[in-house]
């Protein structure tokens, strides 16, 4: 009930199939035809793809980025959870948009939501090395002997890569913008948030 009133404040309809699947921090991105609302909620994944005009795709965040992703020429649209373990999963979507849809990068255009910053997101020298290998000096921060991860940074690297032409980022950091919800700040007080993308109706 609560979602569906956040969705219909957002303006969808109570009657529109909204699309989610079982978040497991993965790569692992599923298109979304005309399944069964309850078939994909079973499923592991942790993206959503379609171009059917009536779907709402929904995922649930707390310091793992949302990203959303508009095809501007073949109608296809992505929305993806992303946390370290999961990027890359951007790299995956665009394939599979380009596969199934023929969407190509440049007129893809991508935006990815509030997550946990790099003020914020301490991490062991492993993870920092290996973030800094994979994706670029920018996905990363140190400050003394203290390592930092910068996950939106390293999305924006990836979609620069793959020749995405327009990208927008929140920088709001989860962690330490009271309004949002941080798991790494409330730890089982944690609230999940949610993303969700879908075409409204013209009226």
């Amino acid at each position: 009930p609560e979602r569906i009133r956040f969705l219909g404040s957002l303006g969808f309809r109570e009657d529109r199939p909204v699309y989610s699947c079982r978040q497991v921090h993965s790569k692992t991105v599923v298109i979304v035809t005309d399944q069964p609302v309850e078939e994909l909620a079973g499923i592991e994944a942790d993206g959503l793809i379609t171009r059917r005009r009536d779907a709402v795709l929904a995922v649930t965040v707390a310091d793992c980025l949302p990203i959303f992703l508009v095809d501007r020429v073949h109608g296809a649209f992505a929305l993806l959870h992303s946390g370290w373990r999961g990027t890359g999963i951007v790299v995956q979507a665009l394939k599979r948009m380009e596969q199934q849809y023929g969407s190509r990068p440049a007129n893809i255009a991508a935006s990815i939501g509030p997550g946990i910053g790099s003020c914020c997101y301490r991490v062991g020298e492993d993870r920092y090395l290996a973030f800094r290998g994979r994706f670029g000096p920018n996905s990363v921060r140190k400050q003394g002997e203290t390592f930092f991860l910068d996950l939106a940074a390293a999305n924006v690297e990836l979609l620069e890569r793959r020749g995405v032409g327009e990208i927008h980022v929140c920088r709001n950091c989860t962690a330490c913008t009271p309004q949002l919800s941080s798991f790494r700040r409330d730890g089982s007080a944690f609230t999940h948030m949610l993303a969700c993308i879908g075409e409204l109706e013209d009226d």
